[in-house]
């Protein structure tokens, strides 16, 4: 007997798979003539990101930019010199097969050495892991109706991201900043960190807009009482872009996440020669997720009451949606200076590496590297990077949190701070923000079919039985077993709830 059914498409996200690839970093540099002679090494840093990517069902197409920047000093100088290069990498990857792919990449520098063949030529040699996290929006036909008397039907109710829209858009910052007459003039910028703060956003007109701050924290060399030194300078610039998604409505839950793909100030100079202003030029990367989230009813079990019958039932995936969270933990690390008192802290930092997350009887652990960093000025005047690297690691619980649930968390320093504990050591204090969103995944047992033997009915020896019941025990099963109906078995004993609250007697009507 062919039956008529109802069915819903239900989609779900779920993780196709991790991809790794890697980059080799290397430059052979010669210095300009305007640059001063290599005498000693400071630091040197690779700042990878990823522009341009395009996925073409399982292809991905992108482009790995790397910013190569060295500190030293030249001999008889304690102005701290630095270098920048870009690099650019055409890169492409494989991804796992799957319906609607969307892709989260990580690019994240693994070691990077830096030598001086000479006086004017560097040898830069390094590597950058790009992680690739692949999400599939898989679709699946489920059961929502049966419309023949003879079938009765268990319905659960699940909820599933019926629609889901992503975007990425650029937004070009541009900004003079003024540095005021207290400071002294630039020489050039020793480091620009850039990162976006107060970030908000809400639907207007079937757009979203998108704001906040660019907060910059900016180190820049230049002269004092005829010596070289180090000036820290801190601006936040303010930023807003109204996103088209095409298909946006009201109520679809948006998240936004932010990327500073590049950042560089250059200094300007004014009439008189001075360097009183910079020109800042930074692009932020803006993903926008757009989530509209649906409950159908399903049929997650059914008989018959006249004739035999064969059920047969599938597993589909539902998820939430994502929700947000955000945890603050505080580091505190003593860096040490051994051979040589310091006279000054010019400033303090903080990098986060090889951040893993684990879930364990609902609580989610999120560890990582953090290397500190602290620019000192030792007695003699020339300056100093003094690093130390630390393990982290914090435990929070996050309610209903189950291994198959997806989860995206970004650690960030948001604050660190410093104290000249002697002349020999500094304690720097991290502010880490660990924030993301989990989406809950679950596995629903649901009916795929049912087949009627319509040559063959159930016996009637009787119109009324009697059935002792057990507490707790689901009418739903006893009408399954006995070839009736939940409604005919709670109207014959006057029950309010579909669940015996004692052991008791019932009366069991049959039903046809």
């Amino acid at each position: 007997m062919e039956l008529k059914t109802s069915q819903a498409v239900i989609t779900a996200n779920e993780p196709t798979g991790n991809v790794l690839q890697e980059q080799g970093i290397e430059l052979d540099y010669v210095l300009p003539d305007y640059y001063p002679d290599v005498c000693k090494l400071i630091k040197c840093w690779v700042n990878p990101a990823v522009i341009n990517e395009t996925l073409n069902g399982s292809r991905l197409s992108y482009e790995l930019k790397a910013e190569v920047r060295i500190l030293y000093c030249s001999e008889n100088s304690n102005v701290l010199q630095c270098v920048t290069q870009i690099l650019r990498f055409p890169k492409s990857a494989e991804l796992p097969a799957g319906e609607n792919l969307t892709v989260d990449i990580l690019p994240e520098c693994d070691y990077v050495n830096c030598r001086a063949v000479s006086r004017r030529r560097l040898d830069v040699r390094g590597a950058v892991t790009i992680r690739m996290k692949t999400h599939s929006v898989r679709q699946q036909e489920a059961l929502t109706d049966i419309p023949e008397k003879e079938i009765q039907l268990r319905k659960i109710p699940v909820q599933y991201p019926a629609v889901q829209l992503h975007t990425v858009k650029s937004i070009i910052v541009s900004e003079e900043l003024d540095l005021g007459t207290a400071k002294p003039p630039v020489l050039h910028v020793v480091r620009c960190d850039a990162r976006a703060v107060e970030q908000s956003q809400k639907l207007i007109s079937g757009k979203l807009m998108v704001q906040g701050n660019l907060q910059l924290q900016l180190l820049y060399a230049c002269e004092s009482e005829g010596d070289g030194s180090l000036e820290p300078m801190a601006f936040r610039i303010p930023y807003s872009q109204l996103i088209d998604i095409d298909g946006l409505e009201e109520g679809d839950e948006c998240r936004t996440q932010i990327e500073i793909v590049s950042c560089e100030t250059k200094p300007i100079a004014n009439a008189e020669g001075d360097v009183r202003q910079l020109k800042c030029e930074a692009e932020l990367r803006v993903s926008c997720v757009a989530v509209r989230m649906a409950t159908e009813s399903l049929v997650n079990d059914a008989f018959s009451t006249e004739h035999p019958y064969q059920c047969e039932y599938m597993e589909l995936v539902s998820s939430s949606t994502p929700a947000l969270f955000s945890e603050m933990l505080t580091k505190t690390v003593n860096l040490s200076c051994t051979d040589e008192e310091l006279d000054c802290v010019y400033d303090a930092w903080c990098e986060i590496h090889n951040v893993t997350t684990a879930i364990e009887s609902g609580i989610l652990t999120i560890s990582g590297m953090l290397n500190n960093q602290v620019l000192v000025r030792e007695q003699s005047g020339m300056p100093r990077l003094l690093e130390r690297e630390e393990p982290f690691e914090h435990h929070f619980p996050v309610m209903d949190l189950e291994n198959q649930d997806l989860l995206q968390v970004n650690v960030t320093a948001e604050n660190c701070s410093y104290t000249l504990n002697s002349t020999t050591e500094v304690a720097l204090k991290a502010e880490l923000r660990m924030e993301g969103t989990v989406t809950h995944c679950r596995t629903v047992k649901v009916l795929s079919d049912i087949s009627i033997q319509e040559d063959e009915t159930h016996p009637r020896q009787y119109a009324l039985k009697l059935y002792f019941g057990k507490k707790n025990e689901p009418i739903w099963e006893i009408a399954k077993r006995c070839y009736t109906s939940v409604e005919a078995i709670m109207e014959e004993n006057d029950l309010t709830q579909e669940t015996l609250t004692d052991d008791e007697m019932l009366l069991i009507p049959i039903v046809g």
